[in-house]
């Protein structure tokens, strides 16, 4: 049986955290990566998520530099503009 824990009408001096909000950037941004396309998914993965240059992303993708920067440009935008999109219809 579990032990009763103390009441009070204090309130704590320093809010508690928790991670619902981690939780739910979270989901929002991997439910926002899923409605771009696999080039825009692959620039973000390597220039974001895996912490790569221009120029590392250029190599692995097998694409020059400015669709690398590009493709980020515009991959971004379109993250953007899904996450405020899911934002509304929750």
């Amino acid at each position: 049986m579990a032990e009763p824990r103390d009441v009070t009408d204090r309130l704590p001096e320093q809010p508690i955290g928790d991670a619902s909000d981690q939780v739910v950037n979270r989901y929002l941004v991997a439910a926002a990566l899923g409605r771009l396309t696999q080039e825009h998914r692959d620039v973000l993965r390597e220039c974001y998520f895996l912490g790569g240059s221009v120029a590392q992303a250029a190599h692995v993708l097998g694409i020059a530099r400015g669709t690398v920067k590009s493709r980020t440009y515009y991959a971004l935008r379109a993250l953007r503009l899904a996450i405020e999109e899911l934002r509304d219809v929750e």
